[in-house]
C-alpha cells in the first residue's frame, strides 16, 4: 500500500486509514471533510472501487449528487453490479426525483437479491411517490416479511394501506411500526 507524508508531520496516511477517516467523518455527519480525505485517498489509489463508494455516499449525503452519480457509476464499470451498488444507485435517482430510473436501479437489485428487505422498503417508496400504491404496498408487505422489525417498512405499509382506503390495517400497521422504535418526520 502506498503511503505519503502527512502534513500534520511525519505520520504516514495509507488509502486505508484515509478511507476510515472519511468513514468516520461520513457517519458523524462532516461530509465535506470527509469527501477531502476520500479524496486524498483517492489520490493515493486512484481505481480502489470501495473507496470511491464510500466517496459516492459522503457526496449523495452532502448533496452532491452529480459527483454521487458519477462515483457510484464508475463502481459499476469498474466492478459490475451488485445489490447495494444498485441500491445507492436507485437512492441517487430517487433524490434526483427520477422514480423510473429508481425503481429501475432497485428491481435489479432484487433480481440479484431478492431477500433484500431495504430493496424493497425503498422500491414501495418509489411506488408511493410515483402514486402506485398496491404496488407500493407489495413492496413494502414484502420488506416487513423479510424483516419484521423493519419500524420504517411498517411505518411506509401503514401509509400505502391508507390510501388505498385500509384504515384499521393502516392503523395496524402505523402501531407496529411506532412500537418498533420508528417515527414520522412529521414527529409523529
Amino acid at each position: 500500500m502506498r503511503e505519503k507524508e502527512s502534513a500534520a508531520g511525519g505520520s504516514r496516511e495509507t488509502a486505508e486509514t484515509l478511507n476510515a477517516r472519511g468513514m468516520d467523518l461520513t457517519a458523524a455527519e462532516r461530509f465535506e471533510e470527509a469527501i477531502a480525505a476520500f479524496d486524498r485517498a483517492l489520490a493515493l489509489e486512484p481505481g480502489n472501487p470501495g473507496i470511491r463508494f464510500n466517496r459516492g455516499e459522503a457526496c449523495r449525503r452532502a448533496g452532491r449528487s452529480a459527483e454521487a452519480a458519477a462515483d457510484l457509476e464508475a463502481v459499476l464499470e469498474a466492478e459490475g453490479e451488485s445489490p447495494d451498488l444498485l441500491l445507492a444507485l436507485g437512492l441517487v435517482a430517487y433524490e434526483a426525483d427520477d422514480f423510473e430510473a429508481s425503481a429501475a436501479r432497485y428491481e435489479r437489485a432484487l433480481v440479484l437479491k431478492a431477500d433484500y428487505p431495504e430493496a424493497w422498503n425503498d422500491l414501495g417508496v418509489v411506488k408511493f411517490r410515483s402514486g402506485d400504491y398496491s404496488a407500493a404496498r407489495a413492496a413494502f408487505e414484502r420488506a416487513v416479511a423479510l424483516k419484521g422489525d423493519y419500524a420504517d417498512a411498517w411505518l411506509n405499509l401503514a401509509d400505502a394501506l391508507d390510501e388505498l382506503g385500509f384504515g384499521r390495517e393502516s392503523r395496524e400497521a402505523s402501531a407496529r411500526g411506532k412500537a418498533l422504535g420508528g417515527r414520522r418526520e412529521d414527529g409523529e
